[in-house]
């Protein structure tokens, strides 16, 4: 077996590629301790967190079918985490409320 040799190029990483990740970890631990400071139990975030989650990947499948797959490029929403939250919280009804916004606006 040959040792596996990497170059520096695969070993250097940009941090801009895990500034998204970073964002929201940074928010989860100021939700985490605003929620603390107010007596909210932890239960409710991460109730929030598995709602905002289920909400990115129902536009992300709509984004999928609508953009993808149908071609109609004036249905893409946005993944944002304000969307995800609405999409989260509202289930399909938020996913058509996020629609007829972008398409008003």
């Amino acid at each position: 077996m040959s040792p596996i040799i990497l170059s520096a190029e695969q070993l250097s990483f940009n941090i801009g590629e895990y500034m998204p990740l970073i964002v929201v970890c940074a928010v989860l631990a100021l939700a985490l301790v605003v929620f603390k400071l107010f007596g909210v139990t932890s239960r409710i975030l991460w109730k929030l967190l598995v709602n905002s989650l289920i909400g990115a990947g129902m536009l992300c499948l709509f984004d999928i079918i609508f953009v993808a797959y149908l071609q109609m490029d004036f249905f893409y929403i946005p993944i944002t985490w304000v969307n995800c939250l609405v999409a989260g919280l509202l289930g399909i009804p938020g996913v058509l409320l996020l629609l007829i916004l972008q398409v008003i606006l």
